[in-house]
């Protein structure tokens, strides 16, 4: 009796993990590339630093599953999207459909800098470097356009770079002192890199936790419905369909492909012609846009108005 208990406990969580599973939330994490990133360079770097440090923050994360970044520089690139200005809702709603995410995470910076100022007391001039970095991260969702979540968070912090002393020379008797200068501090290159470091990898932990606790406000993204589709032609080497992003279809969807075979009887009692359904090959999507998609078949050689059916 006991072990059937134990059995039956062990099911019963092996089948809520899967549920869970089942709804895991996909998210695509993306520069927004607004006006400031793309008429300042410093803002542009820094978005795209902070970018990936957020992604590096919510890997793991339970019941959300990221976009990998090389899928989705591989739709910004295809529809135009990698130095334009993707900050609108509906344009982040659009990119979303394409990658077949539920949200879409929006990296935006809008103030970025690194400056010295010396100070000078007496015969000491010491020298200081200040970052500032502040941005936010808004999650829209890629079916409504509706902003979910839009959290913000600030850096600033100054730190020591150099401080030069000069004494002045003097003869004092039969001696002369040369005047000295001495200068003492870290490289200012690597001082400033590590400034930046902290400064995006301080916002990102910040923004990611932000956004984990919106988490529960935010539905998971809807299982797609189950749609066939038909095969449209082959373009240097892809096999097209005529349906897309718009219907839940996202890169790496697989789908047997199958042809109508007209087997040359008919049926002896409706006299009408028999057929088959013949299958040719299976095809895995490489690239969703809205209204078709695209990849590679395994197996036979696809025709036109062949049928392309879900695989589960």
């Amino acid at each position: 009796m006991k072990f059937k208990f134990v059995f039956l406990l062990a099911l019963s969580l092996v089948a809520s993990s899967f549920a869970i599973g089942q709804q895991a939330r996909r998210w695509a994490i993306v520069t927004a590339h607004g006006p400031a990133a793309s008429s300042n360079g410093e803002i542009a770097r820094a978005e795209a630093r902070l970018t990936d440090d957020l992604t590096t923050q919510l890997t793991g994360l339970s019941g959300v599953a990221l976009i990998d970044r090389a899928s989705i520089d591989k739709v910004l690139k295809e529809q135009n999207f990698q130095n334009s200005d993707r900050s609108s809702a509906d344009t982040a709603a659009r990119i979303g459909k394409l990658l077949g995410v539920g949200q879409m995470v929006m990296v935006q910076v809008y103030d970025a800098s690194y400056t010295t100022h010396a100070e000078q007391s007496g015969n000491t001039t010491r020298t200081t470097g200040t970052v500032v970095l502040r941005a936010n991260a808004r999650m829209i969702d890629a079916e409504t356009a509706v902003i979910q979540a839009q959290p913000s968070s600030a850096f600033q912090e100054s730190v020591p770079v150099s401080e030069t002393s000069n004494s002045q020379g003097g003869q004092y008797g039969p001696i002369r002192v040369p005047a000295r200068k001495k200068v003492t501090g870290g490289d200012p290159k690597v001082i400033e890199d590590n400034e930046w470091a902290k400064a995006s990898e301080t916002v990102a932990k910040d923004l990611a936790g932000k956004l984990t606790s919106a988490l529960p406000t935010i539905s998971a993204v809807p299982t797609a419905k189950t749609v066939s589709a038909m095969v449209a032609g082959i373009v240097n080497g892809e096999v097209f369909i005529n349906r897309g992003a718009t219907v839940g279809i996202k890169a790496g969807d697989k789908f047997q492909v199958t042809r109508v075979v007209d087997l040359k009887i008919n049926d002896p009692e409706t006299g009408k012609p028999m057929t088959k359904k013949q299958p040719v090959c299976v095809l895995t999507i490489v690239s969703a846009e809205e209204s078709n998609a695209s990849g590679k078949c395994q197996g036979g050689l696809p025709q036109s108005k062949d049928v392309a059916e879900p695989l589960r």
